[in-house]
């Protein structure tokens, strides 16, 4: 089943609705099943003390397993934000080694890597919000490669520059595609299946205890779903990190894009 379409959602109503869902399915689950359970196991004050042993073995098990699973999420956004930020640098330096070449051609490849930020920003961006691999930038790129071959033939070309520009385009490509790659990372379907299973589980161990005041088992009851659903949707909304609002943003590019002046030394200079 697809549930990206998460991912379409507003932050606060996907923290919302995740959370409110857990609130919702413990506090039913304590009204609809708490008497029953209290006549069918006999459910008495001295059943306590097992009843918080078994519930913190599980608890420790299954808060560790999310807490790695959290951490894990967070360490993988953490890494595509370096990859993003690593071929936004690529493009700074082959814009710097092409304004070394001469006109015209280093003008019309000037022009393509302007042309490759402001694609990647307009429009690789959103479409990768929502999932999709835009091939719009891939092409700027082609294009660019076509004319430092064809600048290769240009009598006098300075081999060693040459040499270190084609280098530094490669390493833009290199670095695109692995942000490509990226697009639809995220946890293996598997340990979704083990989180939401769990914390489903555990949501029965919270009605064994025995209280004499109904309040207090609902409000144990309470805190136990809203932080389940808050952690949760911690994991979920940074689980992909180039999908949806809170994912790594196209500011890198849009830093190079708007310092793009400052990097031809010849136009800087005047």
């Amino acid at each position: 089943m697809n549930i990206y379409w998460i991912y379409d959602l507003p932050t606060w109503q996907l923290g919302l609705g995740i959370t409110g869902i857990y609130i919702a399915l413990s506090l039913l689950g304590l009204f609809a099943f708490r008497s029953w359970i209290y006549r069918t196991f006999d459910v008495h004050a001295e059943m306590n003390e097992m009843t918080g042993a078994v519930f913190s073995g599980v608890g420790v098990l299954y808060g560790l397993l999310l807490g790695l699973v959290a951490v894990a999420t967070w360490e993988n956004f953490d890494a595509v934000d370096e990859i993003v930020s690593k071929e936004a640098a690529s493009v700074a330096s082959l814009y710097r080694d092409i304004s070394a070449l001469r006109p015209p051609a280093k003008t019309m490849m000037q022009n393509h890597l302007r042309h490759y930020l402001e694609v990647v920003i307009n429009e690789e961006w959103p479409d990768q919000k929502k999932g999709l691999v835009h091939v719009g930038g891939g092409q700027v790129l082609t294009d660019l490669h076509l004319e430092l071959a064809r600048y290769k033939t240009i009598a006098g070309t300075d081999e060693s520059l040459y040499r270190e520009t084609l280098t530094a385009f490669n390493r833009l490509a290199e670095a695109r595609r692995v942000r490509l790659a990226e697009v639809s990372t995220g946890i293996p379907g598997v340990f979704w299946m083990v989180i939401i299973g769990g914390s489903l589980l555990n949501m029965p161990l919270m009605y064994l205890f025995h209280t004499t005041r109904r309040s207090t088992h609902i409000t144990v009851t309470l805190i136990y779903g809203t932080f389940t659903g808050l952690m949760i949707f911690l994991t979920a909304s940074v689980d992909n990190p180039l999908r949806g609002e809170v994912s790594v943003s196209s500011d890198a590019y849009e830093s190079v894009l708007n310092n793009l002046f400052s990097l031809d030394p010849n136009l800087s200079g005047k």
